[in-house]
């Protein structure tokens, strides 16, 4: 029996939205649990990585200028941040995209608490602009109330990992 042009638009329609799906994560289930930080802006769940969105955290290796013109490790301070938030909590995290490293791009919650809202409200992150607008007003609180990394210099992350891309994820 031969298709006919009906058929194939409906087969063409079909698979075109399956690819969509896979590439927006509709196809992926939120998921909860006990995550832990394994840095400031990326959690980590029965060995699979999830990487909060909407945000940019030091990297963990990364340091910045303080207040006093010293140097501190704000990829360190930024992952404490996060493990303060998620330890003890169970959080849910709902799949919006999957990064060009393969790991789950979500926004988790504890409850009412969208974390990574919380950690650009705190400081320890920044909004990240290019993929998200979702938390711009959360980092212009803490720019002008100088909490977390606003407090003196830094240098924005994603430059920070251009910088030493020796196979330092995203």
């Amino acid at each position: 029996m031969r298709a006919s042009q009906g058929d194939w638009i409906i087969v063409i329609a079909t698979v075109a939205l399956f690819a969509v799906g896979v590439y927006e994560g509709w196809w992926m289930q939120p998921q909860s649990g006990d995550f832990t930080a394994i840095d400031g802006d990326s959690l980590r769940k029965d060995g699979n990585d999830t990487r909060l969105f909407g945000i940019d955290a030091p990297e963990l290796h990364q340091f910045c200028a303080a207040r006093d013109g010293k140097s501190y490790a704000c990829g360190q301070d930024a992952k404490l941040a996060l493990q303060k938030l998620v330890r003890g909590k169970t959080l849910t995290c709902r799949p919006v995209d999957t990064d060009r490293y393969g790991r789950t791009v979500a926004v988790c919650r504890d409850g009412g608490l969208d974390i990574g809202r919380e950690m650009v409200r705190q400081g320890f992150a920044i909004a990240y602009l290019r993929h998200s607008m979702d938390y711009a007003g959360e980092e212009a609180d803490a720019r002008a109330a100088k909490r977390g990394i606003w407090q003196g210099a830094f240098e924005d992350p994603e430059d920070w990992r251009a910088e030493h891309r020796s196979g330092i994820g995203g």
